[in-house]
């Protein structure tokens, strides 16, 4: 185990209703989108890989996401983009812990 990560605190699950979503701004700058998908909660970068849209206020069916800039689709948990393979946003490893949502920092 790495004794220098540490755990930052981005948010509280009860912020973030079933189906909706919720932007952060991490510690480092990044504005990260948190899902809730049937009360598991998942987080994307904020910026849709396409032209910068901005992922958390897409429209959210099932565990997917949808741009609302120019309709590009998310899968939620992988980030796999479903129009354009290989147009991936990127998945940031979070940790919930009880109500608690965290980021995991390496220094």
């Amino acid at each position: 185990m790495n004794t220098n990560t540490t755990r930052i605190k981005i948010a509280d699950k009860k912020d973030i209703p079933v189906g909706k979503a919720l932007v952060v701004k991490a510690p480092d700058g990044r504005n990260i989108a948190l899902f809730n998908v049937e009360g598991n909660i998942y987080a994307l970068n904020n910026s849709c890989p396409h032209m910068g849209g901005p992922l958390g206020e897409g429209d959210i069916e099932d565990c997917l996401v949808t741009c609302p800039w120019h309709g590009w689709q998310f899968d939620i948990k992988s980030g796999e983009c479903q129009n354009m393979p290989g147009d991936d946003a990127t998945s940031i490893p979070i940790i919930v812990q009880g109500d608690d949502i965290f980021l995991e920092s390496n220094g």
